[in-house]
């Protein structure tokens, strides 16, 4: 203990900031330096999980902290709560907080009481409140008046909302947010969701409810990376042009449209795994920044929607075909009567250098479609095709058949996972 004694106090700070705060405080018996180092900490951990639901003295433990707490900036607060805790104390808690000018602050409410618990007014007029995460039973109440000038980062997972106003002005009093994650839960009420924030840079939507919804509208100009994935029946889904667009990962079952994926455009890296129903083809739209593009091969027609992909990629220099889903979900389609571009898309003849192939099934539409691939990339460097079957027979008679198909390029090499 005498070596660590030796250490700056900034050091022994950034040491206890990593330890459970109820820890933190137990330090101050060490000796007399340490008695009352644990004040200084700015990075509180608050967890009612590590009480044995004695609220009461989990109660008079965070009052005591935070109210001797003298670091000069609380950098980090993070309450992990149960339903048994008072709505009374979380409220005053976040109020200490906001006066102690938080930088960081998450609140997770564990409750099976089914009653959501409002933030206080100060939350939202917070001048140094950086990054903001609300998981589960917290009810967004928002004020009339919003102003968080500082917060970079919002992450809502699980909540619930006043009404469909709620999220839009709570976003209007965020003139410099960059990040924003938005996940929602199988009895939100709220029909319509409004993004509207011209600094956003960042955007993950996540709706796994089998339920309908009325739409969403997307208005981020600046938006660079673009993460949904949406289960849900929506009447609409506006998106607006994203010129700054540089990664999207969209995974849609139902309901995507023509116009929804024009705006996807400018993007660079694109993931697609859609319900294509609508957008078999979808032409007159040209992708002129990408350069890689994943596909996941489950609905019906999937091989269309990669025909236009490719016609329309003129500088794809990367593609994958996944079969599998993180879900379990598997392909049964397989491209039989896929017609063949009427003529060799751009990319194939003059930027494709990487074709990967997870989950082949090695049917006769996949061959003819890898054929296709092998036979006119000039450019190839590598085909990787990993088979979903894990025969060795089976896997050894793939290999012959893609080894033997003629390749336009001289260079490429074809791997067999």
């Amino acid at each position: 203990m005498d070596h660590i004694s030796q250490l700056s106090d900034d050091l022994l700070l950034r040491i206890l900031s990593c330890l459970p705060t109820r820890n933190v405080v137990a330090t101050s018996l060490l000796s007399q330096r340490w008695r009352f180092l644990w004040t200084l900490v700015p990075q509180l951990r608050f967890d009612d999980t590590n009480h044995n639901g004695d609220y009461k003295s989990f109660s008079q433990f965070v009052y005591r902290y935070l109210l001797s707490n003298k670091a000069p900036v609380l950098q980090q607060l993070h309450l992990n709560l149960g339903s048994h805790c008072p709505a009374i104390d979380i409220r005053l808690w976040i109020d200490i907080a906001v006066s102690r000018l938080v930088i960081e602050l998450e609140i997770n409410i564990r409750s099976s009481k089914d009653v959501s618990v409002t933030l206080p007014s100060s939350l939202y007029t917070s001048n140094t409140l950086e990054t903001l995460s609300l998981i589960n039973y917290v009810l967004l109440d928002v004020p009339s008046s919003v102003r968080l000038p500082s917060l970079k980062v919002l992450h809502l997972t699980s909540v619930d909302y006043v009404d469909d106003v709620s999220l839009p002005s709570l976003l209007s009093g965020c003139p410099n947010l960059e990040e924003l994650c938005l996940g929602r839960h199988e009895e939100d009420s709220v029909m319509d969701v409004t993004v509207v924030v011209p600094s956003l840079q960042r955007l993950t939507m996540v709706d796994t409810n089998d339920v309908s919804r009325s739409r969403y509208v997307i208005d981020a100009p600046c938006l660079k990376y673009l993460n949904i994935v949406d289960e849900a029946l929506y009447k609409s889904r506006q998106i607006e042009n994203m010129p700054e667009l540089v990664e999207a990962n969209i995974a849609i079952t139902r309901g995507v449209t023509q116009k929804f994926l024009r705006a996807l455009t400018s993007v660079r890296h694109l993931s697609l795994c859609l319900s294509i129903s609508k957008v078999r083809c979808p032409s007159g739209m040209i992708f002129n920044q990408l350069v890689h593009l994943s596909l996941y091969t489950f609905a019906k027609g999937w091989w269309d929607l990669l025909t236009c992909m490719l016609q329309d990629s003129p500088k794809l220099r990367f593609l994958k075909l996944i079969d599998k889903h993180d879900s379990g979900l598997c392909g049964k389609e397989t491209p039989i009567g896929w017609k063949l571009p009427s003529s060799v898309p751009e990319c194939i003849l003059f930027s494709l250098e990487a074709f990967e192939w997870i989950g082949y099934k090695g049917r006769r539409g996949d061959r003819e479609m890898a054929t296709y691939v092998l036979k006119n990339a000039a450019c190839l460097r590598t085909a990787t095709f990993t088979p979903e079957s894990t025969d060795v027979e089976e896997k050894y008679r793939m290999l012959k058949e893609l080894a033997s198909v003629p390749t336009a390029s001289t260079s490429s090499q074809l791997l067999f996972d």
